[in-house]
């Protein structure tokens, strides 16, 4: 600081005013290290004259935001004789609100910039109001940006390219984000990596392969740890495991095996697709794990149902790291709480994390607040989630920890509670938003209640929600768990771009109400109005010709979700289709659909004992046998098991073997346990 006070000395002396606003900068960008420096300097920039100068003042605006004091770059900016006629100054507001995590008050300088001044904007900002409109999701503005960017010719740029591309992406007009990218005669890796992650995010797998081996080998830039990042989102999110291995080994040639961030997408990529073992090997085997490792394996735990090994998991990060938990670890681990009814144990992390003084940041978080209302209300304690509900300040007018309660309530089937909050939300002036419907529905369905159904249905419309597609959906679902069928399908008929969702809860509803065959038809009407199926889908129709007994369609289909569709069926699919078979007496399919088609998600007692039992059912003793022999392997101390595998023998006469299996069953110290019922007796008087 000295020394470039002593510079300053020297230049003053020479008169040279260029050497003098150099000098400054050179001050203020390299030897200010404080926001204390910052204000001396910019004392001196006042008493030399300077304090006007638009190229000063850009810097001292950009050090300002570097330090996070937002509100003194406003002033400096707002002290100028008169607004500013080089973007230069403009664009050092914008970064600097941008960077402060405040993309709406830089859209407002940028829209003062172009209403009320004189100064034209330059490419670079565009590229930064772009990105604003991106962080915002405002869509609208956005591309009018864009098309003002193109206007004054600057669609050749890299940066606003970029950030268009991402934008296109985001709002799901993939056609004209494709056009943004292929205009470009010059392509850097980051514009390769910002389409790659769009058709990622939006489930669009074959794009993104096809892009990536063009950007591979066609055009040979050498992928980034970002593109092979989007690249395995992309097979999690269409549940492609095949394609996601292969881009395994283009890490490994890539040089990035052993890249942190690369491996935490790659544990997350296996949990996505339902290989939470094989996940939970690779975290093992991982030597230098951070917080986000630590994150995506509790959350894979928490998503998989386990959530009693992910707070195994979550004590085993504290106890043995240095890794402080983060926002998404305590968010997991309450999760977890939650899920498990463990109160005392959420009351713990709350009283470590969030009430100690070294952790009061995470006490002033609306997301962990809300987490903690749910826990609390999942967990019984509906009082107290009450009270955080109505006395913090943070959330008491926030619908979000609204709908937090309202899902707790619908969980515990408490369903006269959240009726009553619905009608306090509103009281309070707390409008609700679309996922307060959806829950609203999906409470009104536990019952289910159809009057309340029509009434939420009517609110729905009167607050202008009906075009919610997502809404409509539940809406379906509604109906059809009060038996209207109808009524699903007139507001199935209102959506006016229906997605895959909206087919698919239609498919649903006609399955929940025994009605397969008309729920087949309207998977056929889906694929031929152009709608991919998914895996939500397969799973309604094999529901449907499970309970209609409709083997040989539930089979061609089954066949047809990996050929056409390029689905892995999960272990939800592989139970219907079992439960098909095994009531359809194909045991033989069943074997070997168990045996050779779900080696690669790892064996499941569940399916096998369905097995077992069909085989006592229809008297298949070598089936029978065979299914056994793998549930001794996987559940040695089930004594269910031996006495389904009795009952296969005794079923066919064989009365010795039955014998000797329970033999057996004794011998190995294993329990049966006889079964019991609960009745009432009503005595007649």
């Amino acid at each position: 600081m000295r020394a470039s006070i002593a510079l300053l000395s020297q230049v003053i002396r020479s008169n040279t005013w260029q050497a003098l606003k150099e000098s400054l900068a050179d001050a203020i960008v390299n030897h200010c290290c404080s926001f204390r420096q910052l204000q001396q300097l910019r004392c001196r920039v006042i008493l030399l004259g300077l304090g006007f100068n638009l190229y000063v003042s850009s810097i001292i605006i950009s050090k300002s935001c570097g330090f996070g004091d937002v509100e003194s770059a406003r002033l400096v900016f707002d002290g100028l004789r008169q607004r500013p006629t080089k973007a230069l100054v403009w664009n050092s507001m914008i970064r600097g609100y941008l960077k402060n995590g405040l993309p709406g008050l830089a859209l407002d300088v940028y829209e003062e910039m172009e209403l009320v001044s004189e100064c034209e904007p330059d490419k670079q900002t565009f590229h930064l109001a772009i990105n604003a409109c991106n962080e915002l999701s405002e869509f609208e503005l956005g591309c009018r940006v864009g098309d003002r960017a193109r206007r004054r010719g600057f669609d050749s740029d890299l940066l606003i390219a970029t950030e268009l591309v991402g934008l296109y992406c985001k709002m799901g007009d993939f056609e004209t984000a494709r056009r943004v990218f292929d205009r470009m005669s010059v392509r850097d890796v980051v514009l390769w990596n910002a389409m790659i992650s769009g058709y990622s995010q939006g489930g669009h797998l074959c794009e993104v392969m096809d892009l990536f081996r063009s950007m591979r080998f066609m055009h040979r830039i050498p992928p980034t740890e970002a593109t092979l990042v989007n690249v395995m989102s992309g097979c999690a999110n269409s549940g492609s495991i095949k394609t996601g291995e292969v881009m395994i080994a283009h890490s490994i040639k890539s040089g990035f095996e052993d890249n942190l961030f690369v491996f935490n997408s790659l544990i997350a990529m296996y949990i996505d697709c339902d290989c939470l073992i094989i996940a939970e090997q690779l975290f093992e085997r991982l030597v230098f794990k951070d917080a986000v490792s630590w994150s995506i394996m509790i959350g894979g735990l928490v998503r998989d149902n386990r959530s009693n090994d992910a707070l195994q998991l979550f004590h085993r990060m504290i106890s043995s790291t240095k890794i402080a938990p983060t926002k998404p670890i305590l968010l997991n681990a309450l999760l977890a709480c939650a899920n498990l009814g463990n109160w005392q144990e959420g009351l713990w992390i709350e009283e470590t994390y969030f009430r100690c003084e070294n952790r009061s940041e995470f006490g002033l978080d609306a997301s962990l607040i809300t987490m903690l209302i749910y826990m609390h209300a999942k967990c019984g304690k509906i009082e107290i989630s009450l009270k955080l509900l109505h006395e913090n300040v943070l959330v008491r007018r926030d619908v979000i920890a609204w709908n937090s309660m309202l899902k707790a309530c619908t969980e515990l089937r408490q369903i006269e509670k959240v009726l009553d909050l619905t009608l306090q939300m509103q009281r309070k002036g707390i409008n609700p938003d679309k996922v307060t419907f959806i829950t609203l529905l999906s409470a009104i369905s536990v019952v289910p209640l159809p009057r309340k159904g029509i009434e939420t249905h009517a609110q729905i419309i009167k607050r202008v929600f009906e075009s919610e597609r997502s809404i409509s959906n539940s809406l379906i679902d509604m109906y059809a768990k009060c038996g209207s069928l109808g009524d699903s399908q007139k507001v199935f008929n209102c959506i006016h771009e229906k997605d895959v969702v909206s087919w698919s809860s239609l498919i649903k509803a006609y399955a929940w109400n025994g009605n397969a065959k008309e729920a087949l038809n309207v998977f056929h009407l889906m694929i031929e109005s152009g709608t991919r199926a998914n895996h939500l889908t397969f799973l309604a129709i094999f529901s449907a010709c499970g309970h209609a007994g409709f083997v040989k369609e539930g089979k061609e289909l089954f066949k047809s979700m990996k050929e056409e569709f390029n689905l892995e069926p999960g272990i939800e699919h592989f139970t219907c289709i079992v439960d098909n078979f095994c009531r359809a007496g194909l045991l033989n399919d069943t074997f070997n659909l168990l045996h050779n088609e779900m080696n690669g998600m790892g064996m499941n007692a569940a399916l096998w004992g369905t097995l077992l039992n069909a085989c006592r059912v229809h008297g298949d003793v070598v089936i029978g046998e065979a299914a056994a022999k793998q549930l001794f392997c996987l559940e040695p101390g089930n004594a269910a098991n031996y006495v389904m595998l009795a009952d296969v023998y005794a079923a066919v006469g064989r009365r010795e073997d039955a014998n000797n299996v329970l033999r057996m069953l004794r011998e190995r110290g294993l329990e049966r346990r006889p079964g019991c019922s609960w009745f009432e007796v009503v005595q007649r008087t």
